[in-house]
Order: structure tokens, then C-alpha cells, then sequence
């Protein structure tokens, strides 16, 4: 194989396994069932709060006990997205600089477009067709963890259909 295409298929399963190893971690130390129920908790509360008839004594009593408790669930489901990124972020900046430095030669050239947001502000979006090694990695992060994100969600969701 030549280089380029060496390049290529590192720099994807770099992005592949990257990918993985952040979703397991997000899993594991962000708790998503937990984040998934204080998302309902909340959900719960704004409904509530909505129900309420704030004319009476009672009703602004009750509004404002449900009211305290969302500054914790707030800050509790931060954190709980917050402590992957302590992981993540770090090995997403050695691995970028890895890739940079592997492959500084390597170019790709899409048969299409992308818009990218964050290069040109002036030319906002600035549509691009060609990524070197560092863009290629960030487009397969992104697009591998959306696929993956996606067949955890259906595997869950026929484990689920199974169950019942």
C-alpha cells in the first residue's frame, strides 16, 4: 500500500477507536441513565410547575419547593457530563497532535463539500472538499460517533422490545 492510503486508514481507525473508547468512557463515568433521569426529573418539575395555581398560597408554596430542587439537578447533571471530558479531552488533544505529526503530508479530497464553521468567519460557512490530517480525523470522529451513538441506541432499544 502506499502512504497515502496507509495514512487513511490509520487516521480512521485512529478515529474509530477513539470514538469507542469515548463512548465507553462517557457511559461508564457520565452515567447516562442517571442524566437520563434527571432529564425526566426536570421534566417532571416544569410540568408541575406549569400546573400550579400560583393565585393561592399554597400553590406558590408548592412552586417554590419544586423550584429548589432544580439548581441540584442542574449541577448534578453537569458534572455527570462534565467528568468524561476530563478523560476525553486530553486524549483527543495527544491524539490530534499524533495524527498532525504522523501524517503532516496527507491530504484528502471528498467528491463533495462540507461546510465547516469554525475557519473563515468572514465566509461563514466556509465550505471545503479537502482535509488534511487533522480534519479527517475530527470529520470521522464525528461521523463514527453518530453511527455508533445510533446502533448502541437501536441494540438498547431491541434489548428493551425483548424484555417486554
Amino acid at each position: 500500500m502506499d502512504e497515502p492510503t496507509v495514512a487513511f486508514f490509520a487516521i480512521t481507525l485512529t478515529a474509530l477507536v477513539y470514538t469507542a473508547f469515548s463512548i465507553h468512557i462517557t457511559g461508564v463515568i457520565g452515567n447516562r441513565k442517571r442524566v437520563k433521569e434527571i432529564q425526566e426529573e426536570m421534566n417532571r418539575i416544569s410540568a408541575k410547575l406549569r400546573e400550579i395555581d400560583y393565585n393561592t398560597e399554597a400553590g406558590r408554596k408548592e412552586a417554590e419547593e419544586e423550584q429548589r430542587k432544580i439548581p441540584a439537578l442542574m449541577n448534578e447533571s453537569m458534572m455527570l457530563q462534565f467528568k468524561p471530558l476530563l478523560i476525553t479531552l486530553p486524549l483527543f488533544l495527544i491524539m490530534s497532535y499524533i495524527v498532525r505529526t504522523l501524517f503532516p503530508n496527507f491530504v484528502i479530497k471528498l467528491a463533495f463539500a462540507l461546510p465547516i464553521f469554525i475557519q473563515n468567519l468572514d465566509r461563514f460557512p466556509n465550505w471545503r472538499d479537502e482535509f488534511g490530517p487533522l480534519g479527517w480525523f475530527i470529520l470521522c470522529l464525528l461521523f463514527s460517533s453518530i453511527l455508533m451513538q445510533v446502533i448502541i441506541d437501536r441494540t438498547k432499544g431491541r434489548k428493551n422490545a425483548a424484555k417486554v
